[in-house]
C-alpha cells in the first residue's frame, strides 16, 4: 500500500498542503511544532477514519475554521488505485468518508482496507503502560487483520456498557437484578469467548516474529516473550466452546462481587499482555534501551504479520522515533525501514540518515515549516 498524493485543509496548523510522496523512505523534517507529525495525523485520518492519537475530530480542526478536509490516492501493491477524502463539518457535527467519492456509512468498514503501522512516542505506553495500553494494541492489530474481530470486538464493548449499567442501577436501587442482567451474559460470553480465542491464536502467531526482529536489532543474547493472561482462567490453553464454559463459570463465581460493586469483573476488558525479556518483566525490569527495542521489534512484528494476513504491505508511520534511539538502533531500525516498503519519517533534521543516502527516485525528504511543506528537491512550496 501506497499513498501517492495527499491534500489537506485546515487540519490542525496545514491551511492548505499538498503533496506527491515517493514509494520508499518519505523523510519529514522541521522543528518541533511546525506541523511534521500533523502530516502523519492526516495519513492517519485516509486509513483509519481518525487520528492515530486518538483525538477528536474537533481538536483537530484549524482553531476558527468551521470544516476541515484530507484526502489523497492510494495504491495498492496490485496497482488497484483509490481515492479517499473524509472531512469534518463543525457546526454540523458530521464527518463524512468517502472512497471514490462513495460515502461509507460505517467507519469501521475502513479498518484494514489500508493498513498502516504507527511507531510514535506515545507508542511507548504499549511497555511501559499498564494492561488497557496493550490490549489497544492487541485490539487495533488484529483488528486491522480481521473484520470479525472488529465486529465482536465493537459488539462486546457495547453489551458491556449495557451490562455495567444494569450493575450499576441494581447497586443503587433502581432495579430488580437477575431478570435483566441474563440477556447479557450470554452476549457477552459469546461474543468475549471469541474475542479471547482470537487474541491466543494473535499472540502465537506474533511471538516468533517478535523472538526474530527483537534478535536483528539487539542480538540474541535477549529472550523477548509474550504472555496473554486472560480474566477467565486458563483460557490460553484452552478451546473457543471451553472458553464460553469457563466464562460463564466465572461469571457465577464473580456474581456477588459484581452485584456489591456494580460492575462487570470477568471478561477481555479486563485481560493482561505480558512482555518479558529473559523472564523478566519488562515493565518493572527492563532498561530504557530495551523498552524502546521491544517496542520496535512489536512494531516490526505488526507490520510482517499485517502484511501477511492482508497479502498488503502497510503504510509505516514513524513520528519522532529515531532522535530517541542511540546510533546503533538507528542504524538497523532504518535498514528494515529501507526493506519494507513506504515510510513516513518525521524528525527535526536529516542526520539520522546516512551522508550518502539515495534521496532520487523513491525517497524524497520534505520540510515543514508553519504548515507549509516543501519538497527538498524543488525549488517551489508544494502548497
Amino acid at each position: 500500500m501506497k499513498i501517492r498524493e495527499l491534500h489537506v485543509q485546515k487540519f490542525r496548523n496545514h491551511a492548505h498542503t499538498d503533496a506527491v510522496f515517493g514509494g520508499g523512505i518519505n523523510a519529514v523534517l522541521g522543528e518541533n511544532g511546525e506541523g511534521k507529525t500533523n502530516l502523519l495525523e492526516a495519513i492517519s485520518y485516509l486509513c483509519l477514519t481518525k487520528s492515530f492519537f486518538g483525538s477528536a475530530d474537533g481538536i483537530v480542526l484549524q482553531v476558527g475554521e468551521p470544516r476541515f478536509e484530507v484526502s489523497g490516492d492510494l495504491e495498492t501493491d496490485s496497482g488497484l488505485r483509490y481515492h479517499v477524502s473524509v472531512s469534518y463539518d463543525h457546526e454540523a457535527g458530521h464527518k463524512d468518508f468517502l472512497i471514490n467519492r462513495a460515502p461509507v456509512e460505517k467507519f469501521s468498514e475502513v479498518v484494514g482496507q489500508f493498513p498502516v503501522v504507527v511507531l510514535s512516542p506515545e507508542s511507548g505506553a504499549i511497555t511501559s503502560g499498564g494492561p488497557a495500553d496493550r490490549r489497544r494494541f492487541l485490539d487495533f492489530v488484529i483488528a486491522q487483520a480481521s473484520k470479525m474481530y472488529l465486529e465482536d470486538l465493537l459488539e462486546y464493548r457495547r453489551v458491556l456498557r449495557q451490562r455495567n449499567r444494569v450493575l450499576f442501577d441494581n447497586k443503587v436501587g433502581r432495579v430488580e437484578y437477575p431478570d435483566l442482567i441474563e440477556p447479557w451474559d450470554q452476549e457477552l460470553i459469546e461474543r468475549g469467548a471469541r474475542i479471547i480465542h482470537r487474541r491466543n491464536a494473535f499472540l502465537r502467531e506474533l511471538q516468533p516474529i517478535v523472538h526474530e526482529s527483537y534478535a536483528k536489532i539487539a542480538g540474541r543474547a535477549e529472550e523477548p516473550t509474550l504472555q496473554y493472561l486472560p480474566s477467565v482462567p486458563h483460557a490460553e490453553r484452552a478451546s473457543e466452546e471451553e472458553v464460553r464454559e469457563i466464562f460463564r463459570q466465572e461469571l457465577k463465581r464473580k456474581a456477588p462481587e459484581e452485584k456489591r460493586l456494580g460492575l462487570t469483573l470477568v471478561g477481555p476488558h479486563r485481560d493482561e499482555l505480558e512482555l518479558a525479556i529473559n523472564k523478566l518483566s519488562v515493565r518493572s525490569h527492563a532498561s530504557q534501551g530495551q523498552h524502546k527495542t521491544f517496542l520496535i521489534a512489536l512494531k516490526v512484528a505488526e507490520f510482517l504479520y499485517l502484511q501477511n494476513k492482508r497479502n498488503e504491505r502497510p503504510i509505516l508511520l514513524l513520528d519522532d522515533i529515531f532522535t530517541e534511539l542511540d546510533h546503533h538502533r538507528s542504524e538497523r531500525l532504518l535498514a528494515m525501514t529501507e526493506a519494507v516498503g513506504q515510510a513516513f519519517i518525521t524528525t527535526t533534521n536529516d542526520s539520522v540518515f546516512p551522508p550518502d543516502f539515495n534521496w532520487s527516485g523513491t525517497n524524497k525528504r520534505f520540510f515543514v515549516r508553519k504548515g507549509t511543506v516543501e519538497h527538498a528537491n524543488a525549488g517551489n512550496l508544494t502548497n
